[in-house]
């Protein structure tokens, strides 16, 4: 059942996001309403169609859409040209035609890869997303920022891609692995320290309902980074200003990911860790007070992670950094927060603070505290 409706305004690019939960009833009569033709592929990892994938394709055949399915591994590393071309020559043999519509259903990662296949496939075909992870449901399906990864770093190749309508159904969080979870609560306290003190305050009340997937919890927190993403989204499409604050813990959370090669880590998991590290940069460059450094800090520190952090050299995660696509003439640009609600974009963090700022962070993982707000 479709609870909720956010819009994301672009002109005639502008699309819904619908939310609720037990929605796949409602799934194909929508397509109908967005005028959707026959022909679809639903591309997805083995770990959500296990799960998900009969389901789907069965209620599209009853509505006589020609559903077929790609089914990928899962993981990062996915997330390549030569993955891309497998699906382009999978479409190809299957003579799907530029009327084709790719569902996207799964994470981040298959929201990302399936986007770009939309995106360059026949110049372009329809897209749906259909998030089924947190991360992906409060952040990356929304936007059309679509990619694959190079050896030489992340999400370096890539468009701009809108989706004909986002599909939030909070059922699909019931079969989430607990890490899947704690990778989007990363994108989620983001929201709050880039724009909404109020909504930080609410996540440091409610982080066990949360990571429990209490119903309403999860709900409200869907629904405010939504709107705040849609907002953003309207206001700088191509990520030419305001849209760039959305980097927050992403600078040093992608090294991090490039670092563990995609494998130590996850990408929620890196961004929690970079978050922190930004924060301790601010605070030590005079930006940020010790107080809010302090709720940062305490946050991250109640989500459980874990990993090996000597699999991670500094030297290799500077030079990450250092190839970082955000950079703009040589100077790689970090998001770093002046208050609860406010970020400043700034481009001349010394070596030595990255270095200082990593240590800090990794001595977070393990360390348990309370919130005391």
């Amino acid at each position: 059942m479709i609870q909720r409706q956010i819009d994301v305004a672009l002109g005639e690019r502008s699309y819904p996001i619908y939310f609720g939960t037990g929605m796949t009833a409602s799934f194909a009569p929508t397509c109908q309403l967005h005028g959707i033709p026959r022909q679809v592929v639903i591309v997805t990892d083995t770990n959500v169609a296990q799960h998900y994938l009969e389901s789907l394709q069965k209620h599209l055949h009853h509505f006589e859409f020609e559903a077929s399915s790609i089914i990928l591994p899962p993981g990062e590393t996915q997330k390549s040209l030569s993955r891309a071309n497998a699906i382009f020559t999978a479409l190809l043999q299957r003579r799907t035609g530029r009327k084709a519509t790719i569902i996207a259903l799964g994470g981040g990662v298959v929201g990302d890869l399936a986007g770009f296949v939309a995106a360059t496939y026949q110049r372009g075909v329809t897209l749906i997303q259909v998030p089924t992870t947190l991360l992906a449901q409060v952040d990356s399906s929304v936007g059309g920022k679509v990619a694959v990864n190079h050896p030489l770093g992340k999400n370096m190749i890539g468009a701009f891609y809108q989706p004909k309508f986002v599909w939030i159904d909070g059922e699909t969080l019931r079969t989430l692995p607990s890490r899947e979870v704690i990778c989007g609560l990363a994108e989620v306290a983001k929201y709050g320290v880039i724009f909404d003190a109020e909504f930080f305050a609410y996540l440091e009340t409610n982080l066990e309902a949360i990571m429990k997937l209490d119903h309403a919890a999860v709900m409200h927190i869907q629904a405010r980074c939504c709107e705040l993403k849609a907002r953003v989204v309207a206001e700088d499409e191509r990520e030419l200003g305001l849209r760039a604050v959305l980097n927050y813990g992403h600078t040093v959370g992608h090294a991090l990911e490039f670092a563990g090669k995609y494998r130590a880590l996850k990408h929620g998991e890196a961004v929690l860790l970079g978050m922190a590290a930004e924060a301790f940069i601010a605070q030590q460059m005079g930006l940020l007070s010790a107080e809010v450094l302090e709720r940062i800090e305490a946050f991250v520190s109640r989500i459980p992670l874990e990993f090996k952090k000597e699999t991670f050299a500094p030297s290799k995660i500077l030079d990450a950094i250092r190839r970082d696509k955000k950079s703009v003439d040589g100077k790689t640009r970090f998001v770093l927060p002046v208050r609860l609600g406010e970020v400043r974009i700034l481009d001349d963090v010394e070596p030595e603070l990255i270095r200082l700022s990593l240590k800090r962070a990794f001595g977070l993982v393990g360390k348990k505290r309370s919130s005391s707000h």
